[in-house]
């Protein structure tokens, strides 16, 4: 019964992704759209989750010379939901969030902080809408406050006082440059295209609940020896999320990502696998 199997889907999204099913978008199938095709948008999702998916203790490079911007973001986010032709992250912080991923220079420590790249497009009442230059992809960050007493004259003057901090330190701001910079035009390995992209940007759209549901902060590590792939790491307590459990929700979970397999090789690892790209996810209790 298609109708059925639909209702059910679209409940499953609300349960998992907390995407209500009024604000569903559809695919050409008429099935919830949950991942991108688009591989410049992939691209660009591959980046960011290595960004997002970081902690204190495992840093991404681009989280600057105190490597503090990437590791709390997701606190602050509501839902992830894809659309036809962006990214929206809904967050009651939108200038906050959007302060933390626009890029920097750190002269003083010949270093990029923040997604290289990235740009404001424009500012409404409830959006600050982002660009990533190199891959053309879209995203979109939502602040949840819904009085209609707030503008867009007082959005941007939030995403101005929220990127103050930016001109601290002799850091110069390399999104407030049409083009990119040479410091940001030498990352273009950073979303180059591989065979691993599609799994990391499916990873992304996922990720909702394995930071609020599930309980975990992984973080991404440098492949084992003998290994060509990267780790996806989190440390856990008896009351959160083992690897069993997130590699249900990947592979068999109602929101699964289509076509992934896992492979398991012991009680707390195993290998992600989408097509010829894998990940290996590790677990380990919290000594």
């Amino acid at each position: 019964m298609p109708h059925v199997h639909d209702k059910a889907l679209r409940a499953a999204v609300w349960e998992y992704l907390n995407i209500p099913p009024r604000e569903q978008d559809r695919t050409t199938a008429g099935v919830p759209l949950i991942d991108t095709e688009d591989s410049d948008q992939q691209a660009f999702h591959g980046l960011l989750v290595t960004c997002l998916m970081s902690t204190h203790r495992d840093p991404n490079p681009l989280g600057g010379p105190e490597s503090s911007k990437f590791s709390s973001l997701f606190s602050y986010f509501n839902r992830m939901a894809m659309r036809p032709d962006r990214l929206e992250i809904q967050t009651n912080t939108a200038c906050r969030i959007a302060s933390r991923l626009l890029p920097l220079h750190h002269p003083e420590h010949a270093a990029i902080s923040g997604i290289p790249g990235l740009r404001v497009l424009d500012v409404s009442s409830r959006r600050v809408l982002l660009i990533h230059l190199p891959t053309g992809a879209r995203l979109d960050l939502i602040d949840s406050r819904s009085s209609p007493r707030w503008s867009t004259r007082d959005m941007q003057s939030e995403l101005s006082h929220e990127t103050s901090w930016h001109d601290k330190n002799g850091s110069r701001r390399l999104w407030a440059a049409d083009g990119l910079s040479p410091q940001e035009a030498a990352c273009t390995d950073l979303w180059a295209p591989r065979p691993c992209t599609p799994l990391r940007s499916a990873l992304l759209m996922r990720a909702i609940p394995l930071w609020h549901e599930f309980g975990i902060q992984p973080a991404w590590r440098q492949p084992r020896p003998g290994e060509s792939f990267p780790t996806l790491f989190w440390e856990k307590d008896e009351e959160e999320a083992d690897v069993v459990k997130v590699a249900w929700l990947l592979t068999e979970s109602p929101v699964k990502i289509l076509e992934a397999a896992y492979e398991s090789d012991g009680p707390q690892t195993g290998r992600l696998r989408l097509g010829d790209a894998q990940i290996r996810l590790h677990s380990q209790l919290c000594r």
